[in-house]
């Protein structure tokens, strides 16, 4: 079974290229199933509605979030009802923080959890969430987006439940890592990368950000436009392997 995981999807720029090119990834990938994080879909914060739908006719059968989930509030009125997983550690808000899908004969549990090292979250601990995930649910693989800042938080995860999941697939920093490989039995890498304006700032426009970093005053942001990169990883569970998966688009937008 392989699945294509897309890194977190930036912008409405970044779904007209999904639109145009999706059928190609998913022959080229030869993906039976794609994921994603949709977290910074609605100018770089949330989801909206529409923006959900487009993504679910894409063919894209999970979207998972990060801290951005409820940035959009009108997803407060789709989010029970929709194949949207939300970070399992935050367990008072609305939606759900796993969601099991099936394909042929195998069940698939794709569990979202946030980070808590430098990200001011105040979530439960993704650790004795996930174990516990693991004890009520029962699946033929599980496979885990964690949404985190820092990258020894991800690794810690995998190295803490090896063997008793399929994959852990990091998110949120936007910057796709080099590092995939096996962590005993799991499919592993610390940062999917992103789906969204190549030439950016993890895909904000370039100037409001330097402009930032230059003065110390803040500026609102926007969404870079130009070439989309559309980065993540091909979980094939089957065989136990992962392979990095980048393409960039040219004058798509």
């Amino acid at each position: 079974m392989r699945i294509l995981y897309l890194g977190d999807v930036v912008g409405d720029i970044t779904l007209k290229v999904l639109k145009q090119n999706i059928k190609e990834i998913r022959s080229k990938t030869k993906a039976n199933l794609i994921f994603a994080n949709a977290e910074n879909v609605s100018l770089g914060k949330g989801l909206t509605k529409e923006e959900y739908l487009t993504l679910q006719s894409l063919g894209i059968s999970v979207l998972t979030m990060g801290n951005h989930t409820f940035s959009k509030k009108e997803i407060f009125s789709f989010i029970n009802d929709s194949n949207i997983v939300r970070p399992a550690n935050m367990p008072d808000a609305p939606g759900k923080g796993y969601l099991v899908v099936k394909y042929n004969d195998k069940t698939i549990t794709i569990i979202n959890l946030i980070g808590r090292v430098y990200t001011n979250i105040l979530a439960d601990c993704p650790f004795k969430t996930l174990d516990k995930i693991l004890k009520d649910v029962k699946s033929d693989y599980y496979i885990v987006d964690f949404h985190a800042e820092a990258t020894s938080e991800k690794q810690a995860l995998a190295y803490y439940f090896k063997d008793r999941i399929d994959a852990v697939v990091g998110t949120h920093t936007h910057v796709q890592t080099a590092d995939e490989r096996l962590i005993g039995k799991t499919l592993y890498i610390t940062d999917l990368g992103m789906c969204g304006p190549y030439d950016s700032i993890i895909g904000d426009d370039v100037d409001s950000i330097l402009e930032r970093f230059i003065t110390g005053i803040y500026k609102p942001s926007k969404v870079a436009s130009g070439n989309i990169i559309i980065s993540g990883a091909i979980l094939d569970l089957t065989n136990k392997k992962i392979e990095r998966f980048k393409e960039i688009f040219y004058g798509k937008n």
